[in-house]
């Protein structure tokens, strides 16, 4: 049983990745993205640049829309995957295959309501495909509107596997667990055979059946929690939450009945929900550090970062793994409370275990160029940049852009320059080439990288502050001229 326990966890800790990519997202974007100067909200209203056709929000053609749509919804960023699929299904109204991918964001995004609508209406352009009746059944899903969801599977082609997964997924909420088993072993079997994803998530859920009959003593309780588990897994948090109900209603002190509980809550975008069912955790065992840490990520979900600060690192004291999770939190956290030296230190700290994610580099350079006044440092985690990453453009780019806080102005303009011939198309290299002229007193040259950065921006916070800056020179020449002619 304790065996089974800890593959439990295992399991269970494989969804704090996707956890932090939701909720501890810096919302930043000129941080993100490498701006110097942080931008507020009067600066985003600026769209101006003389001289140029600046298109206004609204007027991207509908490929631009589309391919930001698929962009944004690949990264996990589904609030703007959904606002670009809108706006490209109004461009294009008659393609069901459009119309499914807005609902497929609106169920990524928590809005099941909007995607029913959405698969609804693709199925009156489309009214025999199967993918778009299990997008429809998923939605009810979402939606927890179970008898609707099986209404919709139970008559669908069960040649297809995909059908009779689902069908497992319904029977393990009518709580018919061979049923549901019976239906995973026909899908891992199956010819043609099942997508890779689908087969991996069978695979979960044929797992948790293996594990449990391992232990055949063990109360039916611990299966019903592990599939309840696999319905987070596979991102049906909103199916997994009846279940787990059902397993509290029978045992209230399961406390890992609670944890998964508040993980799916966490995951439906449900904090104050979350908060509820870990505090229930953490009063059955105060110390557990995975309860602490999904508790301190709940309470950042509803806001409340000093709450959240203190519980991820009491789960650092108790011992969580991985370090690197705490570490990119508290970065995160203490950047939003605006404590930059503790944010930094975590960052920095992060970087000497795990230098996969460059915007981990960008944000530990920035505090120190723009927020500690510590520019040699940012320097050296610039360099380690381009020692670890040297086939991305961003890497040459942070080191110009550390160079340039150096005023070394031969080296920042030779590292941008190899940035930019990596990628043309990248709008903070322009934004950078466009400081280190204006601090090089090349103000003409400086406008006109900020007129690139903004047009390759489109409307992005790089666009906004290359607006500001063009802006500003244009304002200062102005002065110089008005003061020459009054002394004239």
């Amino acid at each position: 049983m304790k065996k089974t326990l800890i593959i439990m966890w295992v399991i269970i800790l494989t969804g704090v990745i996707f956890i932090g990519s939701r909720f501890y997202k810096v919302e930043d974007d000129s941080i993100n993205q490498l701006t110097n100067v942080e931008t507020n909200e009067k600066d985003k209203d600026i769209v101006k640049i003389d001289g140029l056709d600046i298109p206004k929000e609204g007027d991207k053609t509908y490929q631009e829309y589309l391919t930001n749509a698929e962009s944004f919804f690949k990264s996990g960023d589904f609030a703007k995957a959904v606002l670009n699929y809108e706006k490209a299904v109004k461009a294009n109204p008659n393609s069901p295959e459009l119309i499914a991918a807005l609902g497929e964001s609106y169920l990524k995004n928590n809005q099941p309501d909007k995607a029913k609508k959405a698969f609804s209406a693709a199925l009156k352009l489309n009214s025999t495909s199967t993918v778009l009746k299990l997008g429809l059944a998923r939605a009810h899903l979402n939606s927890r509107e179970i008898e609707e969801a099986n209404e919709i599977i139970a008559i669908l082609d069960t040649s297809n596997p995909e059908v009779i997964y689902y069908q497992g997924i319904i029977k393990i909420l009518y709580r018919k667990f061979d049923d549901a088993k019976t239906l995973f072993k026909k899908v891992a079997t199956m010819e043609p055979k099942a997508s890779d994803t689908l087969l991996k998530n069978t695979a979960k859920f044929l797992a948790s059946y293996d594990n449990f009959d391992l232990y055949p003593e063990t109360d039916k309780l611990y299966l019903e929690l592990m599939l309840a588990k696999n319905l987070t897994d596979i991102q049906e948090y909103k199916a997994a939450i009846p279940v787990l109900y059902d397993i509290i209603n029978t045992k209230n002190n399961y406390r890992d009945a609670w944890i998964v509980l508040g993980f799916a809550y966490l995951n439906s975008d449900k904090p104050k929900e979350a908060i509820d069912a870990l505090e229930q955790a953490k009063e059955l065992t105060p110390a557990k550090p995975e309860t602490l840490f999904f508790l301190g990520l709940s309470y950042f979900a509803d806001n409340q970062i000093d709450k959240a600060i203190h519980y991820v690192e009491l789960a650092d004291k108790n011992g969580f793994e991985p370090k690197e999770q705490i570490e990119l939190k508290l970065g995160d956290l203490y950047l939003l409370k605006q404590d930059y030296q503790k944010s930094a230190e975590n960052y920095e700290s992060l970087l000497t275990k795990n230098t996969d994610k460059i915007d981990v580099f960008t944000r530990a350079i920035w505090l120190n160029i723009d927020k500690l006044n510590n520019p040699e440092n940012g320097l050296e985690i610039a360099q380690k940049a381009v020692e670890i990453h040297p086939d991305k453009a961003m890497s040459f780019n942070l080191l110009g852009w550390a160079y340039t806080a150096m005023e070394d102005y031969d080296n920042a303009e030779k590292n941008l320059q190899i940035a930019l011939s990596m990628d043309p198309k990248l709008d903070a290299v322009h934004l950078n080439l466009g400081w280190l002229y204006e601090k090089n007193g090349q103000e003409t040259l400086a406008k006109e990288y900020y007129k690139k950065a903004y047009q390759i921006g489109k409307n992005n916070s790089i666009a906004s502050l290359a607006a500001v800056r063009y802006n500003k020179l244009n304002d200062q020449n102005s002065q110089k001229s008005f003061q020459v002619n009054t002394f004239n």
